[in-house]
């Protein structure tokens, strides 16, 4: 691991389970290495859960936007996260990161995400202005901008299934993991188009927390420009997560033996 003029990179070795069965690494993986390498980060600077607990406050990540490539990655490769602090407002600090293969370069994934810091007594935002001295800005952008996004109200239900929540989908917290909730939602999906098509961007809102045994409502509701609009919802009807996916045809997949023959 290494921070080089604001930027922080950490080099992971691909597992098994982090790998599709057309050799990308699938989206719970992204999200979760990301998150691991921002996590690494505040711990450098002495932000990270364990440290700001201590303050009654906890890290929240509220939204992240990420644009998917049809690259390789198959097990046993490394691959490196990289991510910085593009933007810090009075109550928002906004981290961009990408994610390439390590030994070419080549773009895997790249984006933005959106963070908060929840004071746990009142559960308000605390106002950032004490991470101003220990963070460094890069002003450097993934995305086109760090406006929020406005999901659309979904117009039609093209599929819709109920998923009860399970430990499986907890985190430390005893709550849904943000990553399983995009887990949830994208089995909305056909399975004609997984067969088909590969998942090109992900936008992800979350709104609520929800655990153990709670059922969440999932909805498909596909858009006039193709992208997918996913939403959860829970038992009362709250909207606890919002997710827009996009999709493009999917690639050749590269012939078995070139994986079997790869030189660990």
């Amino acid at each position: 691991m290494e921070i080089s003029n604001g930027k922080y990179s950490h080099t992971y070795t691909s597992t098994a389970s982090d790998i599709t069965p057309r050799y990308r690494l699938t989206p719970n993986a992204l999200l979760m290495y990301f998150q691991d390498s921002f996590a690494r980060l505040m711990t450098i600077h002495k932000l990270a859960a364990f440290d700001i607990v201590k303050q009654r406050r906890m890290w929240v990540i509220t939204e992240v936007q990420m644009n998917i490539e049809p690259t390789v990655t198959y097990w046993s490769e490394d691959f490196t996260v990289e991510l910085w602090v593009s933007e810090l407002t009075s109550l928002r600090i906004y981290c961009d990161f990408r994610i390439v293969r390590k030994e070419s370069g080549q773009l895997i994934a790249s984006g933005t995400s959106q963070w908060n810091i929840l004071n746990l007594d009142t559960k308000r935002l605390e106002p950032t202005d004490f991470l101003a001295d220990k963070l460094t800005v890069v002003p450097e952008l993934m995305t086109s901008g760090h406006k929020k996004v406005r999901f659309p109200k979904p117009q039609t239900i093209d599929m819709q299934m109920e998923h009860r929540v399970t430990l499986l989908d907890l985190d430390f917290n005893y709550h849904v993991s943000n990553r399983s909730y995009v887990s949830i939602a994208l089995l909305t999906m056909p399975e004609e188009d997984l067969a088909s098509q590969y998942l090109s961007s992900l936008t992800v809102h979350w709104l609520h927390e929800t655990y153990l045994d709670d059922v969440l409502t999932c909805t498909l509701s596909r858009q006039g420009d193709g992208s997918c609009l996913h939403t959860l919802t829970n038992g009362e009807g709250a909207v606890v997560c919002e997710l827009m996916s996009t999709w493009q045809p999917r690639p050749e997949t590269p012939d078995v033996s070139e994986v079997l023959n790869r030189e660990l």
